[in-house]
């Protein structure tokens, strides 16, 4: 189960990700990903 956090006396919200959040670590993992991908074709071809 689940504890909720209490901040004052107020259970708190869990943390949401943001759409920048989101845009950011769908870059992070897509850019190394296009390098790796691009230099097996290189060296395949």
């Amino acid at each position: 189960m689940k504890n909720n956090i209490k901040v004052y006396g107020h259970a708190a919200p869990g943390a949401r990700m943001t759409k920048t959040a989101a845009v950011l670590l769908a870059s992070i993992l897509s850019i190394p990903t296009f390098i790796v991908l691009t230099l097996l074709d290189l060296l395949v071809l």
